[in-house]
């Protein structure tokens, strides 16, 4: 039986051009959508509005910013999408402390948008 990976989307990063931009775009998300701005999400390149939407404080990978989708299995997600055609950036790749991927980018934009996998 064929691998089928279970992507979710679990952030939408949005790059902004500062620390002060990033800042005013989760407040103004915070006021109108009564979205909390997630301080346990804040960290020194990004602030998060709930858990689904990064401002990045400074441009990141991607035109935009970047879609990551998480998954059970990164390495099988991984070859799937290879066989697809899709490239990754190993150089990108983040490692949990037992040596396995936590976060690996995408060669491509969609878009203008990077994507990254995530191991769940």
């Amino acid at each position: 039986m064929a691998f089928t990976p279970d992507f979710e989307i679990v952030h939408l990063g949005v790059n902004c051009a500062d620390e002060a931009q990033a800042a005013a775009c989760a407040q103004k998300f915070e006021c109108l959508f009564n979205l909390a701005v997630n301080p346990a999400k804040e960290s020194a390149d990004a602030r998060f509005t709930g858990t689904r939407i990064e401002w990045m404080k400074k441009p990141g990978r991607g035109a935009h910013g970047h879609i990551a989708l998480a998954t059970a299995d990164l390495p099988a997600a991984r070859r799937y999408l290879e066989e697809k055609g899709f490239a990754f950036d190993d150089a990108s790749a983040k490692y949990l402390p037992d040596g396995r991927v936590l976060v690996l980018y995408a060669n491509e934009e969609i878009g203008g948008f990077a994507i990254h996998l995530m191991q769940k």
